[in-house]
């Protein structure tokens, strides 16, 4: 997908892939604050631990306390969140955006379930119940991202789970778990309920399979993920992206 937007672009560089362990962040800061590296994105696990290790961060990557996108400016290392964005514009090129007032569900409590919960709650969306293992760190998040528009619920609270899941009209998959592993029953979700799911990998991402069965709008996080990197492509070059080769690149990627 970036090297596909560099090349439509006709810009110098490369997209690589780097698997860093724990220890070898520090490294990885080095080469940023160096200029060996441009900029970067950055997945799980590190969201947190590097917005921690940013000299400022930026825009909604200061609300949710998590980053996706590095890049280094007057010597300053800068993080950035585009996932919220890129949620929200996957979400309208969908038509999957939920109605005003309607009652959502996330489950996760990491970076991608903030930046999902900060862009439902400016969906103007009555009310964000965000489900989760470690329920402390859910609370932090509802306290950080949305006070008055979030609460956070035991992923083992069944009785709460379900309640909230009958009244859902859009649940939003942020943890690593599959359909089988989620506390939301498929079935409990009203007939309007839209359902979409972080993950894109296998397709057809199974919580999409099962709510399309069901005769639910669902979608997988594959538009997602081209928002917010064309986003971050954005912010490193200061060019606007080529969004057709960009998503056939991805679309080419996810299909191989």
């Amino acid at each position: 997908m970036h090297r596909a937007a560099l090349h439509a672009r006709d810009l110098q560089g490369d997209y690589i892939p780097l698997d860093v362990t724990a220890a070898e962040l520090p490294g990885l800061l080095r080469q940023l604050r160096s200029g060996e590296i441009s900029g970067c994105n950055v997945t799980v696990p590190y969201k947190a631990a590097l917005a921690a290790a940013c000299d400022r961060l930026e825009g909604d990557a200061a609300v949710c306390q998590a980053v996706n996108t590095l890049l280094v400016q007057e010597g300053e290392l800068i993080g950035e969140n585009t996932d919220a964005r890129g949620f929200e514009l996957a979400l309208s090129y969908q038509r999957l955006r939920p109605e005003p007032g309607a009652h959502a569900i996330v489950l996760g409590a990491g970076g991608g379930a903030a930046a999902c919960v900060l862009a439902l709650c400016r969906m103007r969306v009555d009310e964000v119940v965000v489900v989760a293992r470690r329920l402390e760190q859910a609370q932090e998040l509802c306290l950080r991202v949305s006070p008055d528009d979030a609460r956070a619920v035991d992923w083992k609270d069944t009785e709460a789970v379900q309640a909230a899941a009958r009244q859902a009209g859009i649940l939003v998959n942020a943890s690593s778990t599959g359909v089988s592993g989620i506390p939301v029953p498929v079935q409990l979700l009203p007939a309007g309920c839209i359902v979409t799911d972080l993950r894109y990998r296998p397709r057809p991402v199974d919580l999409v399979a099962a709510a399309q069965a069901r005769g639910l709008r669902a979608a997988d996080g594959a538009e997602m993920l081209l928002f917010q990197g064309m986003l971050s492509f954005q912010r490193w070059t200061g060019v606007d992206p080529p969004w057709h080769a960009a998503r056939a690149a991805l679309e080419e990627a996810l299909a191989g």
